[in-house]
């Protein structure tokens, strides 16, 4: 697989008259040649991700994407839902967190309790409800590690196809460079 392609204007290396056409028309069919985005979310994408793209297909601007972007932009907008519902679900999670913790210390408290009284009965329901907490505990954290990673992994894929399809600040500036002055090779050129 090759390199990304860049624009004519950010290229870098001395390109010969063919390859800059070449160059030059190969941005023209993916600006200009192909069919345009349709303006209505696809009906497949849930809510979030069809509100996402009606987001972003009211700024795009004079961005250059076409139809063959589309599943691109769709990706991205799932993976913005994934991130919604994930983000919410990590606020959830970590809202219960200190409720279990506390009922986890009056659980211990009441284990210690048991203990100094030395009724058997007492300590046996006593454990019960401290595991019982833990466990809580334990679960609610797996949870948010859980949602954590999930969160993660959506944050990556949203950058990278964010930049990919011009929705972030660096990738629109690189899009928009202007073409650097050519650089003279000759020595009289190197010394004026």
């Amino acid at each position: 697989m090759g390199r990304k392609q860049k624009l004519l204007s950010q290229s870098k290396g001395n390109l010969t008259v063919l390859q800059q056409e070449a160059k030059y028309k190969a941005e023209f069919n993916a600006a200009d040649g192909l069919p345009n985005l349709q303006k209505t979310p696809p009906k497949h994408l849930d809510s979030v991700a069809k509100n996402e793209y009606k987001r972003i297909i009211n700024s795009l601007g004079n961005l250059p994407l076409r139809n063959l972007d589309r599943v691109e932009l769709e990706t991205y907008c799932s993976w913005y839902s994934i991130y919604k519902s994930e983000s919410m679900k990590l606020q959830k999670i970590a809202n219960q967190i200190p409720a279990l913790e506390k009922n986890l210390e009056v659980a211990y408290e009441e284990l210690q309790q048991a203990q100094l009284m030395d009724s058997t009965e007492m300590i046996k329901e006593a454990k019960i409800n401290y595991g019982n907490a833990n466990g809580w505990v334990e679960d609610a954290e797996f949870k948010r590690d859980r949602a954590i990673s999930h969160l993660d992994k959506a944050t990556k894929n949203i950058k990278g196809l964010a930049s990919d399809l011009g929705l972030n600040v660096n990738s629109r500036m690189q899009m928009n460079m202007p073409k650097d002055e050519e650089k003279t090779n000759s020595l009289k050129g190197m010394f004026s």
